[in-house]
């Protein structure tokens, strides 16, 4: 059976097009407000190229489920940046995240419910997307994956300290944000 190259183009267009994950575009086209979602990016890693996800106030990677109420069944979450504040596509009420850089939060990254409060040291405002399309915090503060979370996978941290929490193991990341073109909304499980 003989292929030509137009008939194999054209069939993995078709595939890529009935996929049942939300479809991206250029990174680029992410304004303020807009919608993306995030992808690990460290090249050796089992968390390369895979999705943020959040659940229980708190962001993970390679998690068996994040539990979230979406508008469609998805297993990633959504963001939206708007004025330097960071915010999971939500339903009402809104879910905000934080990071806290103290000596106590040792660069915690949670986001709230509503009017929950998100504590003394935390910090709302400071999110960026850079010119390599990676989310960054404040100066250009990454992130880190610790291989931690309480049903598998890894949770999230502001890449200020190599063993955030007293975890071991952890490992840098490009968080590269992904525009979403048919954006699902959710409701994150909130902190327990």
């Amino acid at each position: 059976m003989k292929f030509t190259t137009a008939a194999i183009a054209a069939s993995a267009a078709a595939v890529v097009s009935a996929s049942p994950v939300a479809q991206t575009s250029n990174e680029h086209d992410i304004k303020d407000g807009g919608v993306f979602r995030i992808m690990a990016i460290r090249s050796g890693s089992d968390i390369h190229y895979s999705s943020i996800q959040a659940a229980n106030g708190a962001l993970y990677i390679n998690t068996p489920s994040q539990n979230a109420s979406c508008s469609q069944p998805v297993n990633y979450a959504s963001f939206r940046l708007a004025s330097g504040e960071l915010y999971l596509n939500a339903r009402s009420p809104p879910q905000q995240l934080y990071v806290d850089r103290s000596a106590m939060g040792q660069g915690v990254v949670q986001y709230t419910t509503g009017a929950q409060g998100a504590g003394k040291n935390a910090e709302r405002t400071g999110f960026t997307i850079d010119d390599n399309s990676n989310l960054v915090f404040g100066q250009n503060t990454g992130f880190l994956a610790c291989p931690d979370a309480p049903q598998g996978g890894y949770t999230v941290w502001l890449n200020i300290n190599e063993r955030p929490g007293g975890n071991q193991n952890c490992v840098g990341f490009a968080a590269k944000a992904l525009k979403e073109d048919a954006p699902v909304d959710c409701s994150y499980t909130e902190r327990s």
